[in-house]
């Protein structure tokens, strides 16, 4: 907790990503160090990480606490669903995906929706669309390459009402706490949204933090392909 209030990161992974390099006990200890109150653990098309992730945080207080997520792929690109339960199934339109989510009480964030490079970025035709369906829009993304990617996030989310969220799109333990909001108290399902509206968005990203995310983003491929081969 810092002086001006609870940071909470809303989109993280661990080795249950292909491209992942965190455990979830690495995850949790590394936000635990750089101050994260609560964190949303969001591993591509699983909820194994998170829910794991949940698990050792009910075991130990000290640790932030997890909102257990998934960044699902869709037919048009990404979405995060929020307070999962059980997986969905990747492939779905943006559409059937949201009332899966939605289905076990999910909340929908729209992951990076302005990043044009970035694999997994929603597509530009499906972007409005999606935007006016989510429940929150991700205006700082951790990973993202320029500023001027996070700039038009912020502008789509004023564009359509949503609230702002933010993460660090962890994947690695250096990458952990660069972006959150700061909020006045833990969050449930029911009180996020209201939280996100009061709350305001930091991150830690300068010029040197996006130039060295565009090396993270070519490690990605490699790493996927070392993990397959390899395993975690």
């Amino acid at each position: 907790m810092s002086a001006s209030g609870l940071w909470l990161d809303l989109h993280n992974h661990t080795v249950f990503s292909a491209d992942g390099l965190l455990t979830p006990a690495a995850l949790l200890e590394e936000a635990k160090a750089r101050g994260v109150a609560c964190l949303a653990v969001t591993d591509h098309n699983s909820i194994e990480g998170a829910l794991e992730c949940v698990r050792l945080a009910s075991l130990d207080p000290s640790l932030p606490r997890v909102i257990p997520g998934i960044e699902l792929g869709t037919t048009a690109g990404e979405v995060i669903g929020l307070y999962m339960t059980h997986d969905v199934p990747r492939g779905l339109t943006v559409s059937e995906a949201l009332a899966r989510i939605r289905a076990q009480g999910g909340l929908v964030c729209l992951p990076h929706p302005c990043d044009p490079v970035r694999r997994g970025a929603i597509a530009s035709g499906a972007r409005e669309s999606a935007a006016a369906a989510v429940d929150m829009i991700e205006v700082v993304n951790g990973r993202s390459l320029v500023p001027r990617h996070n700039d038009r996030a912020l502008e789509l989310a004023r564009r359509h009402g949503k609230p702002a969220s933010a993460g660090s799109d962890a994947h690695r333990a250096v990458e952990v706490g660069r972006a959150f909001v700061v909020v006045d108290e833990l969050p449930e399902r029911d009180t996020l949204l209201p939280l996100l509206r009061s709350g305001h968005v930091e991150h830690v990203l300068d010029r040197w933090q996006y130039a060295r995310n565009w090396w993270f983003q070519a490690m990605s491929p490699p790493t996927r392909i070392r993990r397959k081969l390899l395993g975690p």
